[in-house]
């Protein structure tokens, strides 16, 4: 059991350090170097980036280690595509299936992110934005729909916590959630659908805007 901890504490340290950007794309990582940093042996660090790999945030190099994963855009366009077309279907059986006390942890979310928006808490910002479609996913009361959706959400946090460390588009991830959430309380199914497609389809579109701006200002970095 206590292997067992360990594992999941370093698991969830080096997800962290993913999402957050600590670890870029194309960062080259080994066990040892890894147990060294944490000052652990290499059993739990072998089992959480294998794990980390299972769940495509890694790529294994056969030995050579491991290397975090840098997709390309059109990589990044389908992932944000395939997540919008089954968020879309998730949504649906969330209209018919969603509680009060479900629509009341969404609102207490998105009171919450106005309260982190003030207060510039990007991480939290994050951490609230994935809650929130959570929600919605165990409201569509499908375990085999959670599970794909879950999975989807974990493989665009790094690039979606990216746009959370844009102010400027904060304010507009909140009126987009409000709108999910005015529209699920009406169950109108049209209106939801609208509203969740519109989401991922304005979320995509920025990532993109700020995927180039970053590689732009690297490129001027590096050439001049």
């Amino acid at each position: 059991m206590k292997k067992e901890s360990l594992k999941i504490k370093v698991y969830k340290s080096l997800r962290l350090d993913i999402v957050s950007g600590k670890l870029t794309g194309g960062t080259r990582i080994t066990e040892t170097a890894i147990a060294q940093e944490l000052n652990v042996s290499r059993t739990p660090v072998r089992e959480a980036l294998q794990k980390l790999a299972q769940e495509k945030f890694l790529l294994a190099i056969p030995k050579a280690g491991y290397i975090v994963e840098d997709l390309s855009d059109n990589e990044i366009q389908d992932l944000f595509t395939t997540r919008m077309e089954i968020e879309q279907i998730a949504i649906q059986k969330a209209i018919e299936h969603i509680t009060v006390k479900e629509l009341k942890v969404l609102d207490d979310n998105l009171e919450q992110t106005k309260a982190c928006i003030k207060a510039r808490e990007e991480f939290k910002i994050t951490k609230l934005d994935i809650e929130f479609h959570t929600v919605i996913y165990k409201a569509a009361r499908s375990k085999s729909l959670f599970r794909v959706c879950k999975n989807l959400s974990d493989l665009t946090i790094r690039y979606r916590h990216g746009l959370n460390l844009v102010p400027n588009l904060w304010t507009e991830l909140l009126q987009q959630h409000i709108k999910i959430y005015q529209a699920l309380i009406s169950k109108n199914s049209r209106k939801t659908m609208e509203a969740i497609a519109l989401h991922a389809q304005l979320e995509k579109s920025s990532l993109m805007d700020l995927m180039q701006k970053v590689r732009s200002d690297a490129f001027t970095k590096e050439d001049y």
